[in-house]
């Protein structure tokens, strides 16, 4: 199955692009699709992961919605989704 990622602010710099379709396994994860993603551009894993978590200055979102609301990394993902990766705002 295909999803889409969308990469914002300092995600897009090591892929050097805003937008990727990526083939994914039926049973896969946001977890996975961002792990196979940090496999093949490096520069990604420090950024989006602490241990095997998603770092706390990161938000993820699949189809808009912010996977924290939902099963966090272990939100399973279908044919069609778009998962959005950006940093964490602060303020108020």
């Amino acid at each position: 199955m295909r999803v889409t990622c969308e990469l914002y602010g300092p995600f897009r710099d090591p892929v050097g692009t805003k937008s990727l379709e990526r083939e994914v396994p039926a049973d896969a994860t946001v977890r996975d699709v961002f792990a196979g993603l940090a496999d093949d551009y490096p520069g990604l894993r420090n950024r989006l992961f602490d241990g095997g978590e998603f770092a706390d200055s990161v938000i993820v979102l699949r189809n808009g919605r912010n996977v924290t609301h939902q099963r966090g990394a272990e939100t399973p993902v279908v044919d069609g989704d778009v998962l959005s990766v950006a940093p964490a705002v602060d303020g108020g």
